[in-house]
């Protein structure tokens, strides 16, 4: 029988080799994402045979399950969550699921499923190369905003965040946080939770840096690797230093992004209609949806 368990610091990072067997690229597969999110979520852990699975508490107080992962079989551990939905007596409900793993569950169930999404909650994958040059027509707005903080500010520099230097990092972000977090509870939760993991940088193979103008942070991004994906938890400046957020994004691809890298994921909007506008910009070559399913009674009872 399944017994799920708290998602802590001590053993997130464990969970972690269990990513790399997944293709979807979406954030809920990741350790800061993960992370940031437990509390919220009320999410917890369980491992069956070599396959990972997290039960949750979705945003409509439905108890789900997010689809497993890892080198194991996906058969066995859906058998084990139908058991323990069973067993539970609550309905067999799966959040955050993929479009591919969705095919996976219909096809399982034959058809005996609903689906229902939230726009908010979908991903924004984009190419490194593009976040990485800007190049073409397309990203001549950004371009612009570059080279206007380049004349403004022609001696910033990039500084790659570590041990030394992630108490200035948390510094500004509270400063930062007290000003700009706007009245929104799922806002006010990511600040405190993004706060919240800035000590673990390194214990979670976070990969980071921040924008330096005359000694002074004006921005920073937090985010790591898995797969062929780079991505960004974590994305603050100050827009009074124009073009700070264009040369943070640009600056972080350069620089975090490894050979083994093709997409960044700049993660969900949660519906706020500025992030929307401005994270469309940058012309995802992916939106990735992500679906909230219930399975009927008769397909596994």
């Amino acid at each position: 029988m399944l017994s799920f368990k708290p998602i802590e610091a001590d053993n997130i990072v464990e969970l972690s080799k269990y990513f790399q067997h997944q293709q979807f690229r979406t954030c809920d597969y990741s350790i800061a994402g993960i992370f940031m999110w437990r509390k919220f979520f009320y999410s917890e852990y369980d491992i069956y045979e070599n396959m990972l699975l997290f039960k949750v508490t979705y945003i409509n107080g439905a108890v789900a399950f997010t689809f497993p992962v890892g080198p194991g079989s996906v058969d066995g551990a859906l058998t084990q969550l139908e058991n323990y939905a069973r067993e539970n007596s609550i309905p067999l409900c799966f959040c955050t699921v993929p479009l591919d793993a969705f095919s996976i569950l219909e096809k399982r169930y034959g058809g005996k499923v609903s689906q229902t999404e939230n726009r908010d909650w979908f991903d924004y994958l984009y190419l490194c190369s593009d976040m990485q040059t800007f190049a073409g027509r397309r990203f001549s707005g950004q371009r612009n905003h570059i080279n206007k903080f380049k004349k403004l500010y022609p001696d910033y520099r990039y500084v790659p965040i570590n041990n030394g230097n992630i108490d200035r990092v948390a510094e500004f972000f509270g400063s930062y946080a007290e000003e700009h977090i706007k009245d929104n509870p799922i806002a006010k939760e990511e600040s405190f939770r993004a706060k919240e993991i800035l000590p673990y940088f390194e214990q979670f193979g976070l990969r980071g840096g921040f924008i330096e103008v005359e000694g002074k942070i004006v921005a920073f991004s937090v985010g790591e690797i898995v797969g062929d994906t780079l991505f960004v938890h974590i994305e603050k400046a100050l827009k009074e230093y124009e073009g700070s957020y264009q040369v943070m994004v640009k600056e972080f691809a350069v620089h975090e992004a490894d050979e083994r890298v093709v997409y960044i994921n700049r993660e969900e909007d949660i519906g706020d209609l500025g992030l929307r506008t401005s994270k469309l910009s940058y012309h995802p070559v992916h939106i990735l949806e992500k679906y909230f399913v219930t399975v009927e009674e008769s397909a596994w009872k």
